[in-house]
């Protein structure tokens, strides 16, 4: 693995990971608490969000080839773009349009060659505790940086949370072009979904709907507990620390053993009954403990699924990367529109959370080869090696 590559893409994941949890912490709470829009309409931009980002997926897959690093700078410009639109738009209905087409537009351009370019820097000795490493950058930068916002909008204004968003992201793009070198230019993907097995897809799609539940109705009810930014601020910072060391040790293990089919089924069960907690928490101190212990519980789930994925495109990891983001994004629209509607009709967010059970449970069913298998041929023209 070259040590510049791997630094180089923590650094970029780490700097954008405290810019938009610094800021995106906060947007439904400002549609909520400043345009005063209802509970059930938050949720409606990242599900459209989501809904578009599958269709770029499949736009990726048609493509001959994709430049990451352009593709990368162009998605960091929709989420500039999403934060000027929270800076200058008062509308709440045309804000959450608007909002929803950037982001989903920033999600797959981004995330999908950030993703591409961490399975290249693998292989199966060194894949779990890779995977490990970079997803523990998320929970570690976002332990400080929804405080931070919390201060900034208590000390200043939601203006300034946005506008100091965007100088962060810009930033980040600059990282991205000092690192440019170690980017490869023209990168083939494909969306396969007949050669990942059927287990794996109702695996994908769970932990996708589970994702689309629990990263926007834990926020709700949180705003339900403690309408306080600096409070709310503090209580996402908690979130975040939960787990993140625990997956670098599970990572290591996995690797040694060859196993990871073991972590997501004992990670999604141990799930199951902390999200039933939070639905049935009374007070916030009672939520807070829930919801730690379901960080804890379920932050080894996406990392494995994603890392079984990876071994069995071993020769055409790319093709991982891009399947795996169509049916996580199909699974996220899905589940947020499911939320979306029990809102809507007056279902509580604590019992709409009851909604990730079987996703968790569908989690579970996550299938990898056996020992010696042949990994998956590639398709013609994929480039996996950075150079």
């Amino acid at each position: 693995m070259d040590r510049r590559a791997f630094a180089g893409l923590m650094l970029i994941e780490a700097m954008l990971a405290f810019g938009n949890t610094f800021a995106a912490s906060f947007n439904l709470i400002y549609l909520f608490k400043h345009l005063d829009m209802p509970i059930w309409t938050g949720p409606i931009y990242l599900g459209m969000g989501f809904f578009i980002s599958i269709f770029v997926s499949l736009w990726m897959s048609w493509k001959p080839h994709l430049d990451p690093r352009n593709a990368m700078l162009v998605g960091l410009l929709f989420l500039i773009v999403e934060y000027a639109l929270f800076l200058t738009v008062r509308d709440g209905w045309l804000l959450i349009i608007l909002v929803g087409c950037s982001f989903g537009l920033f999600y797959p351009l981004f995330w999908t060659p950030m993703n591409i370019l961490m399975a290249q820097l693998t292989d199966k000795d060194d894949r779990g505790v890779t995977y490990g490493a970079f997803f523990f950058v998320w929970p570690l930068v976002t332990f400080i940086a929804p405080f931070f916002g919390g201060v900034v909008i208590g000390w200043a204004s939601y203006q300034v949370l946005f506008a100091l968003g965007i100088i962060i992201i810009g930033m980040t793009a600059l990282m991205i072009v000092a690192y440019r070198k170690y980017i490869p230019k023209d990168q083939v993907m494909k969306i396969r979904l007949e050669v990942i097995g059927r287990r794996n897809v109702v695996s994908v799609l769970g932990e996708g709907g589970f994702e689309g539940v629990f990263w926007i109705d834990i926020t709700i009810i949180a705003y339900m507990f403690t309408q306080s930014e600096l409070d709310l601020g503090a209580l996402f910072s908690l979130f975040g620390l939960a787990a993140g060391v625990m997956a670098v040790i599970l990572g290591k293990i996995s690797d040694k053993i060859h196993d990871r089919r073991t972590f997501v089924v004992m990670s999604t069960l141990a799930s199951v009954p902390c999200a039933l907690l939070i639905g049935l928490s009374d007070t916030l101190d009672q939520f807070a403990i829930a919801t730690g212990l379901l960080e804890f519980a379920a932050f080894a789930f996406p990392m494995f699924v994603f890392a079984i994925l990876t071994d069995k495109f071993e020769e055409a990891k790319n093709d991982s990367v891009l399947v795996r983001e169509y049916l996580l994004d199909i699974g996220r629209a899905g589940s947020i529109g499911l939320l979306v509607v029990l809102l809507y009709l007056g279902v509580s967010p604590q019992h709409c959370f009851l909604l990730t059970v079987p996703f968790l449970l569908m989690g579970a069913f996550a299938w990898e080869p056996k020992k010696g298998a042949r990994p998956l041929p590639g398709v013609a023209g994929h480039a996996d090696q950075l150079h």
